[in-house]
């Protein structure tokens, strides 16, 4: 028996649904993709203050590292958590990390360090989800039926 039920996320305008199938079966998670690109709302939570800040971030599967925007880092006076050399298309950048949880997909991430980066304002992602929280699902990108499926 298979249970399908449309969950409403903030920010999410339900188009996220939630496929159970049986306990202890697997379930998978169906979003639809939004301005034609496959963009995920994800939430940056303050671990101090539990504040939270919702963004539309890209799935970057080239990215180690999930990265958020400068403003964000800002306005929630997150702690620092040290600087790397990264290697970018652009080439070799210096990003400052701050350890935030991330909230994505239905669940929560702690202490996960970030990078801080400001992407191009033309595009409509805010954040990128790197591979630190993308390996922990399969994903599936179907652009012909414009939804990103996570199991």
């Amino acid at each position: 028996m298979q249970n399908r039920i449309i969950l409403s996320i903030p920010g999410e305008s339900n188009n996220m649904t939630e496929e159970i199938r049986g306990q202890g079966e697997s379930y998978a998670i169906t979003i639809q993709y939004k301005n034609n690109l496959p963009l995920v709302c994800v939430g940056i939570i303050d671990a101090g203050s539990n504040k939270k800040i919702v963004v539309d971030a890209h799935l970057d599967f080239a990215s180690s590292k999930t990265i958020i925007p400068t403003y964000i880092a800002n306005e929630m006076n997150l702690s620092f958590a040290g600087s790397d050399e990264t290697a970018t298309g652009a080439g070799i950048i210096y990003i400052p990390y701050y350890e935030v949880s991330i909230e994505i997909f239905g669940k929560i991430y702690d202490n996960v360090h970030v990078g801080c980066l400001d992407l191009p304002e033309q595009t409509p992602a805010k954040a990128l989800v790197g591979r630190d929280i993308l390996d922990n699902y399969r994903i599936c990108l179907d652009g012909i039926k414009k939804e990103i499926r996570v199991c």
